[in-house]
């Protein structure tokens, strides 16, 4: 399963991703709401869980399961569940959700506007930083890119979200300040889509403030 897929997808974070991927799947496949379950890891048993998987649809061509709290599935279940995205099956859309998710499947974490990011060669940049990198390498990284580009507020938002995520990663859970930042950052990009908020040097200020948190 490549990272890009929403049709079986694992998002960490940010809960507001996961309606965004429901809607979008129910409107592609035309999905009735009987066809989508939700339900939380750390309330049924993973026995459970696999049943759901292999349920049929009864109204639409697919069905949707979104699986909630996945942090709580521990490192067996992950395995079992890795099989499932090396081979997904055709009648089934898959979202897992939560704040972390165990080695198994960690590298089937969706970071959705990678390619875009690389193309445009600021992800490239923060990327070679590394994980030790210091924060003012990341932030000069982040002011060349915006001086170069003050019109492409887009990418640097989405950079600045990977930068979050790749934390998580590595992290594997989340914190206060990580989550004050992601809220900080969907506030930037809200007021930057709405115009009460400019790119250029306002916008290099808050990601100064965002790195440095």
């Amino acid at each position: 399963m490549k990272k890009q897929d929403r049709d079986n997808c694992i998002i960490l974070g940010i809960p507001e991703k996961v309606q965004e991927i429901k809607f979008s799947l129910k409107e592609k496949y035309g999905i009735d709401d009987f066809d989508i379950k939700s339900i939380f890891a750390n309330e049924v048993p993973f026995g459970k869980i696999l049943e759901d998987i292999e349920f049929l649809p009864v109204f639409s061509p697919k069905r949707i399961l979104i699986v909630r709290n996945c942090e709580k599935l521990n490192k067996d279940s992950c395995e079992i569940l890795k099989e499932y995205f090396e081979k997904p099956l055709p009648y089934i859309c898959i979202i897992l959700s939560g704040n972390s998710i165990k080695d198994p499947l960690a590298d089937y974490v969706n970071i959705e506007s990678e390619e875009e990011i690389d193309r445009n060669g600021l992800f490239q940049g923060i990327f070679r930083t590394g994980q030790g990198a210091s924060r003012q390498i990341l932030i000069r990284t982040f002011r060349e890119y915006i001086r170069n580009n003050p019109a492409d507020f887009a990418t640097v938002v989405n950079a600045a979200s990977i930068y979050l995520r790749n934390i998580i990663r590595r992290q594997k859970r989340i914190d206060k300040g990580i989550i004050d930042r992601y809220t900080a950052l969907h506030q930037l990009d809200f007021n930057l889509k709405t115009g009460r908020f400019h790119s250029g040097t306002e916008l290099e200020i808050f990601l100064v403030y965002l790195l440095s948190g």
